[in-house]
């Protein structure tokens, strides 16, 4: 026998606060499993907005770096003006991988009509980020991140050997102030620093007496402590020398790399100036536009490793979370590979095949 059960719900006075008729409250009933009518759906636009506007705030509360940040609205900034033209009227529960896709074909500079693997999934997790501050939201009620994959590339790491490096250094003394040149590179090389690391390194962070770098806010917002390679600390001092600062001392919070030279040095010395100075050396000796200034990072952890340093230690050196991200650093150029694996010859199955023989 079943139970009948009273409903104690004022459906008059849900349609009121909710602003809609009891008619269109039972259409929604009885169409719950459909797609719902655009009256109950959200701009994607006017979500995207709203993102950026979140951005913003995580910025001004140092929640997220300004790199990150500003690269997010870059981006999405695009896809606004994109989709105002060619997808009126699109919907949050309407955007998928084949629009993206689109967006990136027609708005992103490439060559050879590809989009390289790595462009694609920075742009695809912003867009996914975009979908979970949605659905987190109220605004979705599927988390549409689904849709849209990341995909793994095989692509070498771009590290230099040791003739291109001295090449580099060399290169980079000739140019005007290059003993302040030469020393970012340097530290760039024994550290495995991001450029922005470099940057925004304060004096005082490059404790000689610990000997332990102070890594401000990196990638993902955090800090960290690095070991001071002998080589390092030398290298620094010297330029800190040259460029006014006869010693190191704790107080002094003016930045280690700056414009400014003496005890007060306000000026920090600017991302796109350290990139396009590499990029000029890397065109003096040849190398491809594959290498960037985030080679020295590759080549500091193909070198740790390849001295034998573990991946748990670089991994936090580095300042990453996810060991598959440090893993990529183990695999080496073919003719590294073959130098590598030439020092254990001859193996046991040689002596067996002179046997055979």
């Amino acid at each position: 026998m079943s139970i009948k059960r009273q409903a104690t719900i004022d459906y008059t006075a849900l349609c009121k606060e909710l602003g809609i008729t009891v008619d269109e409250l039972l259409e929604l009933v009885k169409n719950k499993d459909k797609k719902l009518p655009s009256s109950y759906q959200h701009s994607f636009l006017e979500i995207l907005r709203e993102y950026c506007e979140y951005l913003k705030k995580l910025q001004a509360m140092n929640r997220r770096s300004s790199t990150t940040v500003n690269t997010y609205l870059n981006f999405l900034e695009r896809v606004s003006s994109f989709v105002v033209k060619n997808y009126d009227g699109l919907y949050i529960s309407d955007i998928n991988e084949d629009v993206i896709l689109d967006i990136l074909k027609k708005s992103v500079p490439r060559k050879d009509n590809k989009l390289a693997t790595n462009t694609v999934n920075k742009y695809m997790a912003i867009i996914r980020s975009l979908l979970r501050y949605a659905y987190e939201n109220g605004y979705t009620e599927k988390d549409f991140r689904y849709r849209f994959s990341l995909h793994t590339s095989s692509t070498l790491p771009r590290y230099l050997n040791e003739g291109q490096i001295e090449q580099v250094l060399n290169g980079a003394l000739q140019k005007s102030y290059g003993y302040r040149k030469r020393a970012m590179l340097l530290f760039l090389l024994g550290t495995g620093c991001r450029v922005s690391e470099l940057t925004n390194l304060k004096i005082k962070d490059f404790d000689i007496k610990e000997e332990l770098i102070f890594i401000r806010k990196g990638k993902g917002n955090k800090d960290r402590y690095i070991p001071m390679f002998k080589e390092v600390k030398l290298a620094v001092l010297h330029y800190l020398k040259i460029s006014g600062v006869k010693q190191w001392r704790s107080d002094l919070s003016g930045y280690l790399f700056s414009q400014d030279e003496g005890l007060e040095r306000e000026r920090k010395i600017l991302d796109r100036s350290v990139q396009l100075l590499v990029r000029n050396l890397f065109d003096e000796i040849g190398l491809s536009k594959d290498f960037t200034v985030h080679s020295f990072r590759h080549t500091f952890a193909v070198e740790c490793l390849k001295k034998g340093i573990k991946e748990q230690y670089l991994m936090q050196m580095l300042g990453h979370e996810d060991p598959k991200t440090t893993a990529v650093y183990t695999k080496l150029l073919p003719k590294d590979l073959k130098g590598e694996v030439m020092k254990f010859y001859p193996f046991p199955f040689e002596n067996l095949l002179d046997d055979l023989v």
